[in-house]
């Protein structure tokens, strides 16, 4: 993989369904670098790329207070497809905080 800037993002949502967490960039990929997760009660999210689009991971259960935490892997653990935003779907509303560190590609 050539080099490319990582940047972290502020991980925050609480919509029942489509949480927009990075809005697309033309003719890029977005790439998760790592993440942490923690939710204010139990909940299942997964990362997609789009809203209500292409699944990026199986859908994960948080529990109230218990961190999920992916450490960085310079390839990256998912991408988006070219052109479209990173999204994070939850079961339900509850809030899910948090950070991630990605790449454009």
């Amino acid at each position: 993989m050539a080099s490319q800037a990582r940047t972290a993002l502020v991980v925050s949502g609480a919509t029942s369904g489509n949480n927009t967490l990075l809005a697309a960039v033309t003719g890029h990929k977005i790439r998760v670098l790592s993440y942490t997760l923690v939710a204010a009660g139990e909940v299942a999210v997964r990362f997609e790329s789009a809203a209500g689009g292409t699944a990026l991971t199986g859908v994960m259960t948080l529990i109230k207070g218990v961190p999920l935490v992916v450490n960085l892997e310079r390839e990256g653990h998912f991408e988006t497809v070219a052109g479209e935003l990173l999204n994070m779907e939850l079961g339900g509303a509850v809030q899910v905080s948090g950070h991630l560190t990605y790449c454009l590609v």
